[in-house]
């Protein structure tokens, strides 16, 4: 059954890499949404494969031997990687790839649910998102809080992700998220990488989050 198991991982992690030789040309595709010209270059193919690989992988370790989990949470990462690209290079969250993954995820998760006879998950992960969505659209309407409404947008996306693995993993995600956008803040603040009008993604942050909790909750 552990040779199955393994075999059954190894076969999601190839199927769900096959996009992502495409990934350089999606990135490209996507304009900044006001006048500034891109703020980075688009990534090199190698560059995005090494990371989306890698990071297939340890969330495939992370999971395993929980198959029925893995279409999408290696679905979310590889759309993870596409987004926060996405978003330091042009400062946005694509609405027709964040909104049409509501529903694909939601599908996705049911079948674990299903399958670990878990009805409870799927509940909480839509309670989740719900929270989520509510949460960060009050964090936005804040004086200077910098966040745009494809923030909000992917935050309920993420927390529906996170909260299907539990409340504990949304606390995780939460709490590293902050942390991480703080520090780097007051990094580049410090090396007067930017000024403080100057706008930061917080896309990847959020995505990196939520990496940390799904590879300590999965």
């Amino acid at each position: 059954m552990s040779l199955v198991t393994a075999a059954v991982t190894a076969l999601a992690v190839g199927c769900a890499a096959l996009p992502v030789a495409a990934l350089p040309g999606v990135v490209g595709s996507f304009e900044p949404a006001d006048d500034r010209p891109p703020r980075r270059a688009v990534p090199s193919g190698p560059a995005l494969t090494a990371i989306a690989l890698g990071l297939l992988v340890a969330v495939a370790a992370v999971i395993y031997p929980h198959t029925g989990r893995l279409p999408a949470y290696l679905y979310l990462t590889v759309v993870g990687v596409l987004l926060a690209t996405v978003d330091l290079r042009v400062h946005r969250l694509p609405d027709r790839i964040v909104l049409p993954s509501y529903a694909v995820l939601a599908v996705l998760l049911a079948l674990p649910t299903v399958g670990e006879e878990a009805p409870g998950r799927w509940s909480r992960a839509v309670v989740a998102g719900a929270v989520a969505w509510l949460l960060y659209g009050g964090l936005r309407l804040l004086p200077g809080a910098g966040l745009g409404r494809g923030d909000v947008k992917l935050a309920g996306l993420l927390g529906m992700a996170v909260g299907w693995l539990g409340w504990p993993a949304v606390a995780i995600w939460f709490v590293a998220t902050t942390m991480l956008s703080g520090l780097v803040a007051m990094a580049l603040l410090l090396l007067r990488r930017v000024s403080r009008r100057d706008p930061i993604a917080y896309g990847p942050f959020l995505l990196t989050g939520a990496l940390i909790a799904v590879l300590c909750t999965g």
